[in-house]
């Protein structure tokens, strides 16, 4: 959960990370899906898109860092990802898009975030993501 430090179960084998996102933020995903499913699936998204960079992915943070170059309007927008076990074990996927500057996005950083968590909906399949 944004602001709460339970990032991985203490059986994950993973370090504990502190979670810096503002809380604010948009409302992520939780899936019933294996955390290595999860972290490959959305690495192959990512190098599927046209226009997107992988800057850095940090597998043991939980973290992507993603350029997006943009057409219209035209500029460059920063994408994170964080992808961590939450307090019950289950795969939290959360994701912050901006623009650079002072550049309006009109809506297209909105519409990226909604688009990576359909993409990990159809590609994890429905019946493994958690509402709650």
């Amino acid at each position: 959960m944004i602001g709460e430090s339970h990032m991985n179960s203490p059986d994950s084998g993973r370090p504990q990370v502190v979670d810096t996102r503002a809380s604010a933020g948009p409302e992520g995903r939780t899936y019933a899906a294996p955390f290595a499913d999860v972290w490959d699936l959305f690495d192959a998204e990512i190098r599927a898109r046209r226009n997107w960079e992988l800057v850095h992915a940090d597998e043991e943070r939980g973290l992507f860092t993603i350029v997006c170059r943009c057409l219209i309007p035209p500029g460059t927008d920063d994408l994170s990802v964080w992808v961590c076990l939450d307090e019950f074990g289950l795969t939290r996927v959360d994701a912050r898009s901006s623009a650079r500057g002072r550049r309006r996005d009109f809506g297209a950083n909105q519409r990226r975030v909604a688009a990576i968590f359909r993409a990990l909906d159809e590609g994890l399949g429905t019946g493994n993501r958690v509402r709650r």
